[in-house]
């Protein structure tokens, strides 16, 4: 073993007296510092730890998208290691995912070492007191076996490490909206049976060059119920920054930029589709972890581990103001009547931050001829920046009382009890008069995207009618804890709604249609009967030429706005009911 060894490893070898089991306890890492731990020694290790401690349990909490299971590892007092009695004693959880892009392992091995000296220091032990932590070891296990050395091209190490993509060659962190993994499936059940009220996601970065060893990606506050995101940022932040730097770490927000950092690094926008923008939706106070990709492993292991002890610190002393602040924003978004959709980043509207950055040479480059740059690190420089990290919402749009949505639609179904919605059945066939979307414009990508050709720009009309449900399908009132979740998953022009995912394309395309020949016969009788489309259509004609020269152009025209148009086509197949409709829904 090398001098990486530290004091909290060597009393816990003279804890046990016994050679065999402190090796048992060692990590990969500690024992090479450019090696990261594999799946089988990851799960080994935490299964010896359980056994020399009764302030861990590991278990097989769901499938992954391989034959080999996602483990969780609880660790607290009084065996508390589930939610029921975590939640009775008052204590906080916090939930900590590694893994999820296996060529990023240095939270894995951070969280390893983590917990062996969290549960073998009595005076840092104490913060259980007041916390219970949940770690996934590894939740991308398909990927964590496909090891390699090549597939992170930009980063300095370790030796091996897992691939990005599962078994599916899916990116999870694009995923927990809608779950197409096993993974993502566990993963939810996982979180809502847990409720954190603090998660963090271990990454490493991939992109500019600067000092800090470790930057930090917070949940979007705009986005999050006001008052919880206002005590996240100007509470809850400041002090977990305050906490890693008095262990030795400095943390920048994470260096997104369009060119060079001098000139400003903007915020991330965390959709639903990644952890952080999930938990959200739940008021889950939530964060990435992004190490330097640049920086040598043991530093990044290292600043991981200082990370994740700050944040397990500073949850366990603000534990009454997070319990707090999370049960005001669910009582408060449940009574909201306006929700919002879509936000846009503020050009105009940026913090200033003291950023330390490594100025860039410009230079023709060996290979391409071209011009190219290269971050300096003897040209160091410190600055103010602007911080762009102000969104405003674009899109708001009225609470209903309740969604109808048919059971037809399983795979939503299940995607919504996945996430503890509750919902119940129509008793009976029934006729509900509400507000419907019509589609009336959205784009689609000509490649695809994680599996799915993802609508963007999504527009839509609303109309009123009656929709006939039958006995069995969902109503989903909007009173209850998951509002936020229902509504932007199931109001089609959120960015990650189900329909954008694509769940809801068969109402995109024509199940009846004509033929041309016949129609010609039907059309001067609906023009002749239907003077207002008779206008419209001559119009039409008047004013665009090429229509006018398009017999089949025409006669759909036709066709689009009779009584033989199937009624359902565009038609988004949700209703939403307010309790001010004539229609009690039973």
């Amino acid at each position: 073993m090398n001098t990486f060894l530290n004091s909290s490893l060597i009393l816990t070898c003279l804890f046990l007296q016994n050679n065999l089991k402190c090796q048992l306890l060692v990590t990969p890492f500690e024992k090479n510092n450019r090696q990261s731990t594999n799946y089988y020694e990851c799960i080994a290790f935490y299964k010896n730890l359980e056994k020399s401690s009764k302030l861990i349990k590991v278990y097989e909490s769901g499938a992954s998208d391989v034959s080999y299971p996602i483990h969780t590892v609880i660790i607290s007092t009084n065996k508390e290691f589930d939610p029921q009695k975590t939640r009775r004693s008052g204590k906080a959880v916090l939930l900590i995912n590694n893994g999820i892009h296996p060529g990023e392992p240095d939270g894995i091995d951070a969280s390893m070492i983590f917990a062996r000296e969290l549960i073998n220091d009595p005076f840092y032990r104490k913060i259980l007191d007041h916390l219970t932590i949940v770690i996934i070891p590894i939740y991308n296990v398909g990927g964590s076996l496909l090891r390699n050395k090549h597939s992170r091209a930009n980063q300095n190490g370790p030796e091996e490490y897992g691939f990005r993509g599962n078994s599916q060659n899916l990116d999870l962190n694009r995923d927990f909206i809608k779950c197409d993994s096993k993974n993502a499936e566990t993963f939810t059940k996982l979180f809502q049976f847990w409720n954190p009220d603090v998660f963090l996601e271990t990454h490493t970065s991939d992109g500019a060059d600067y000092p800090y060893s470790m930057t930090l990606i917070s949940s979007q506050r705009h986005k999050m119920q006001s008052d919880l995101g206002n005590y996240m940022y100007t509470k809850f932040l400041p002090n977990f920054l305050s906490e890693m730097k008095d262990n030795g770490l400095e943390v920048c927000p994470y260096v997104m930029v369009k060119e060079d950092p001098i000139n400003g690094i903007y915020d991330f926008l965390d959709l639903p589709r990644y952890s952080t923008g999930y938990a959200s939706l739940f008021h889950t106070i939530s964060f990435m972890s992004e190490s330097h990709m640049l920086k040598s492993y043991d530093v990044r292991v290292n600043s991981q581990k200082k990370l994740i002890k700050s944040l397990a610190s500073l949850t366990a002393l603000k534990k009454t103001e997070i319990l707090e602040f999370r049960k005001l924003a669910r009582i408060k978004l449940r009574d909201q009547k306006l929700i919002s959709l879509n936000w846009i980043l503020q050009s105009d509207q940026f913090d200033s931050l003291n950023f330390r950055g490594y100025k860039q040479d410009t230079f023709t480059s060996e290979v391409t001829g071209l011009a190219r740059y290269k971050y300096n690190p003897s040209k160091l420089y410190e600055k103010k920046i602007p911080y762009y990290n102000v969104f405003k919402s674009n899109l708001k749009i009225e609470k209903p009382d309740a969604y109808v949505i048919p059971a037809a639609y399983t795979q939503i179904i299940e995607r919504l009890k996945w996430n503890g919605v509750r919902m119940q059945p129509l008793q009976k066939d029934s006729l509900v008069e509400a507000e419907y979307y019509k589609i009336i414009h959205y784009n689609s990508p000509q490649t695809p995207y994680e599996n799915h050709y993802l609508h963007a720009q999504v527009k839509v009309d609303t109309v009123h009618m009656k929709k006939l449900y039958f006995k069995g399908d969902y109503i989903i009132p909007t009173d209850q804890d998951a509002v936020r979740y229902i509504v932007e998953t199931l109001e089609p022009h959120a960015p990650d709604s189900y329909f954008a995912w694509n769940f809801f394309d068969g109402i995109l395309q024509r199940k009846e249609y004509f033929s041309d020949y016949l129609f010609e016969d039907v059309a001067p009788d609906l023009l002749k009967n239907n003077l207002p489309l008779k206008t419209e259509f001559e119009k039409k004609k008047k004013e665009d030429p090429e229509f006018s020269k398009d017999a089949n152009e025409m006669l759909h025209f036709i066709y689009s706005k009779s009584m033989y148009s199937e009624a359902g086509y565009m038609i988004y197949p949700v209703a939403r009911w307010f309790s001010k409709m004539k229609h009690s829904l039973k």
